[in-house]
């Protein structure tokens, strides 16, 4: 049976990494989390270890796994899946049918040529 150990100053490390990739500040990040600056920095420097839902919220919020953040496991979302989270997050969901439907349109329109 594999141990695991849940190692707090890693997790905060990839909490941190996941913020700089995203160039935010820690309070611009804890106010997209739900949570106070402080208790982020907390999590950062691996003092406190993040709520189960506040894992969840990162996970969501940096395009990772939940395993990615407690484990290191390099199962990030792929590029496409990130970048279709980011819209869905941004626009309403009217918008969003709108722009699938041409999305479906123009994709149907270039593949009606091929032989």
């Amino acid at each position: 049976m594999t141990d695991f150990s849940i190692n707090p100053a890693a997790i905060g490390e990839r909490v941190r990494s996941l913020r700089k990739k995203q160039g935010k500040m820690q309070a611009y990040y804890a106010d997209m989390l739900y949570i106070s600056a402080s208790y982020l920095a907390l999590i950062e420097s691996g003092k406190r270890l993040p709520t189960v839902d506040v894992l969840a919220q990162i996970a969501r919020v940096g395009g990772v796994t939940i395993d990615y953040l407690v484990f290191g496991d390099k199962t990030s979302l792929d590029e496409e899946q990130e970048t279709f989270n980011r819209l869905r997050s941004s626009y309403p969901k009217e918008e969003l049918d709108k722009a699938l439907k041409l999305a479906e349109f123009y994709l149907k329109l270039n593949h009606s040529d091929l032989p």
